[in-house]
């Protein structure tokens, strides 16, 4: 008995999700069909950008050094965003157990990995602008 309940509930959330989606797939096909969206022309292959025509190509190089200094401030952003809950919550953990050393130990090792990576990418040269 409750096995052909689980497959009427089964197979009525499958239609219940399955239906809309497929009425909105059709319906997209239809809208398509009849603004005739798929048939270019001279003016929808027209570039736009604020009603001017472009001056210059729209695939811009930039130099590799805005990534790099986006990365290495992603990754010594993101520190903090370690560093804070880490220090309430072992904040409140010593309140409790006074004299526990691994809290800062810890601590110590993450900041020693960060200055490494820091002295690695200042001796490299990436943050030097030119």
């Amino acid at each position: 008995m409750y096995d052909l309940q689980i497959v009427q509930i089964i197979l009525f959330v499958i239609a219940g999700f399955a239906l809309p989606a497929l009425g909105m797939i059709g319906l997209s096909f239809l809208l398509q069909f009849l603004f005739k969206y798929g048939r270019p022309n001279p003016l929808k292959n027209q570039p736009y950008e604020c009603g001017m025509k472009p001056i210059q190509e729209a695939n811009v190089q930039f130099d590799i050094r805005y990534y790099l200094y986006a990365l290495l401030f992603i990754v010594f952003d993101i520190e903090i965003i370690f560093m804070i809950p880490w220090a309430l919550a072992t904040h409140n953990r010593q309140i409790r157990e006074l004299g526990n050393m691994v809290a800062p130990t810890e601590m110590a090792i993450f900041i020693m990995i960060l200055a490494v990576g820091l002295a690695y990418a200042w001796k490299k040269g990436a943050l030097k602008w030119e």
